[in-house]
């Protein structure tokens, strides 16, 4: 199993292929990944969860993102 930083640093790395992902603030604890911030729309953010869910060692994604 990923210790927490590396899975927290994979989902950035992922989410970082989208310039929106920049505004999205990242935790990881056990597999559990916390998305939270600000999108502009409700695909970017089935975008970022979609994202963070495709990261090996991703057990669930708490979706705590806003759409502007």
């Amino acid at each position: 199993m990923k210790s927490d930083a590396t899975l927290g640093r994979d989902v950035e790395q992922e989410l970082s292929r989208d310039p929106a992902g920049a505004a999205i603030a990242i935790e990881a604890a056990d597999g559990v990944v916390t998305l939270t911030g600000t999108v502009d729309s409700m695909a970017e953010r089935r975008a970022a969860c979609g994202a963070a869910w495709s990261v090996k060692g991703v057990r669930e994604v708490v979706d705590r993102l806003t759409v502007s």
